[in-house]
């Protein structure tokens, strides 16, 4: 890190168009020249770009998750922060400005701009030029998707703007202001032309700089892709790019990664499973709870297994774990907590020994520390022991996400079973159909989906006189999501709309794997659009705020009712 994100962030901020964008002119500046020479300029604005992106980590969480139900405001929160809590920001509220979307916007404009022109001058290669004009076109996508999600309608700009008098010429310059919808349709136009969608094959961009791994460090083109087409009901073509992401080859087992696998030693969980030593599920005291190290292990073979797009906080150059001072107790602040309807949420899970409660609640996305509830996700790398360790991780996309994006695709496509499946105890055990003889000894038809393509699953794990003999297919590992951490299943009701009940229970199951982790407020946008129902958003934030004994919690409801004011004032 010290050397992908630091070093070029100094270089970036005075080679981008950060600068020229408020008409400073620091001394020893790199002119154009200097700065867009070769290969090496290029792979240090990208690094750069991602180095300053760290810096848009608290909003991102803020935004997202703040504005939403799972978590909530203590009495150490600002004023703004409390406005943001209560739905009723007002201009100048520091968190909700979109200064840092643009500024980030714009260094992509100008690298975009700058990687064309060392392009067409013989600069770059076209391979160099391919690989890093998809990446930065990718992430400046990123940022618009979430400038829509929450502002509505947001000025598209795909220029760089060189000095500040120039914010006063977009209609003159037609500069178009694109609601979501149209946003939405304009970002997959984009991305889906972009000429290199993979992962950096790059040496200078994949090689171990000072003990890290940069391979997931950068947005993954797949996944971005999978999520616009999500937001735009394209359901086939989502769950198409997240299949892609399953099934693709890394370092890690072909049945472990990105597949959510089961644990090999049932005396020793592992691959971030949780539940009961084996022979002592009915003692407490037996518990392995190995679900949360995911977020603080490091570079670990489960860890590939898992993470998909992480950024990394240097303990020694700036910026440093940007997360301590809003969730820790003891290191930071501490103006974020778990809301009581989260917390209630975990505590009513049920696991399959009857006992109560939710490995992915206290101990894992959260722990009660010096009699507060503290958010650990962000801070789990975190010790008293060693206060001046303040490195750390911004985590933005994993296989549990993946798989709960591509069950709520599957479902709306019709593909409920499999919806379910993923959702809750895997492929092979849902497929499977141990009701005669024959089943039990034939898998030939069994154990996998036999859907086409992205919808093929085949879970088959047979031994003996199994058919077919001895046979390993793709996904026989895959573990399902509740399954992972021990808890029941999830039953059907046969007299229910299975679409919506189980898009019901996908997003609640989001709310339990992924709090915090920046997506609640996108996934009750998208859903309250996709039914044309505002309640289903403006019920949860007032539950949240109901439990959190806020008076006006009604009120919030009524103005959350308006789908005029789901969305933030952008200045």
């Amino acid at each position: 890190m010290k050397k992908i994100l630091y070093i070029p962030i100094l270089l970036i901020i005075v080679i981008s168009s950060c600068n020229k964008f408020f008409d400073v002119e620091p001394e020893n500046v790199l002119t154009d020249e200097k700065a867009h020479r070769n290969k090496y300029d290029a792979d240090a604005i990208v690094k750069g770009i991602y180095g300053k992106l760290l810096y848009l980590a608290p909003q991102y969480v803020i935004l997202n998750e703040l504005r939403a139900d799972l978590m909530d405001i203590t009495e150490n929160a600002d004023q703004y922060l409390r406005d943001i809590n209560y739905h009723d920001v007002k201009p100048g509220n520091p968190y909700t400005s979109s200064k840092l979307f643009y500024s980030l916007i714009n260094d992509c404009n100008d690298a975009l701009y700058n990687f064309t022109k060392m392009y067409n001058e013989l600069k770059i290669n076209r391979n160099v030029y391919v690989q890093h004009f998809s990446n930065i076109g990718a992430l400046r996508s990123w940022l618009y998707l979430q400038l829509a999600i929450h502002y509505g309608k947001v000025p598209y700009i795909t220029f760089p703007v060189t000095n500040v008098s120039d914010l006063n010429k977009l209609d003159s310059l037609n500069v178009p202001v694109l609601p979501l919808d149209v946003m939405i349709d304009t970002l997959i136009n984009f991305v889906e032309k972009l000429p290199y969608k993979d992962l950096y094959t790059l040496s200078s961009m994949t090689l171990y700089i000072d003990g890290y791994n940069p391979r997931l460090m950068y947005i993954d083109k797949d996944f971005l892709l999978g999520d616009l087409y999500l937001w735009k009901g394209n359901y086939t073509k989502a769950a198409t790019c997240y299949k892609r992401i399953m099934e693709r080859s890394t370092n890690v087992n072909i049945y472990d990664s990105y597949k959510i696998p089961y644990a090999g030693d049932p005396y020793n969980l592992d691959k971030y499973n949780s539940g009961y030593v084996r022979y002592y599920s009915q003692d407490v005291n037996s518990v392995l709870n190995h679900w949360p190290l995911m977020f603080s292990e490091f570079q670990t073979t489960n860890y590939y297994g898992e993470w998909i797009w992480v950024l990394y906080f240097d303990d020694i150059y700036p910026p440093q774990n940007l997360f301590l001072d809003y969730f820790s107790n003891v290191a930071g602040s501490y103006v974020f907590k778990p809301s009581k309807v989260a917390i209630d949420n975990w505590n009513s899970q049920i696991q399959q020994n009857n006992f109560p409660g939710d490995f992915r609640g206290e101990g894992g996305s959260y722990q009660v520390i010096y009699g507060k509830p503290v958010i650990t996700k962000y801070i789990a790398n975190y010790s008293s022991d060693n206060p001046f360790d303040r490195s750390g991780k911004w985590f933005l996309k994993r296989a549990g996400e993946l798989h709960i994006r591509f069950a709520e695709a599957a479902n709306r496509d019709g593909k409920h079973k499999l919806a379910y499946a993923l959702i809750n105890y895997g492929i092979r055990y849902t497929f499977d159909d141990n009701s005669t003889e024959q089943n039990r000894i034939d898998k030939t038809n069994l154990q996998r989906t036999l859907d086409p393509p992205p919808y093929d699953f085949d879970g088959r794990m047979t031994s003996g006189t199994q058919l077919p003999l001895n046979y390993r297919g793709t996904y026989h590992r895959n573990n399902g999501i509740r399954n992972r951490v021990y808890m029941r299943r999830l039953d059907v009701p046969s007299n229910v709309d299975s679409l919506m009940f189980l898009e019901d229970k996908i997003i609640d199951e989001a709310a339990l794997e992924l709090a915090y982790e920046g997506q609640r407020w996108g996934d009750l946008l998208r859903i309250a659009m996709r039914r044309n129902d505002p309640s289903f958003l403006a019920e949860k934030i007032y539950q949240k705020l109901l439990k959190s004994g806020y008076a006006k919690a009604d009120e919030v409801r009524e103005k959350l009712m308006n789908k005029n004011n789901w969305f933030l004032p952008l200045k």
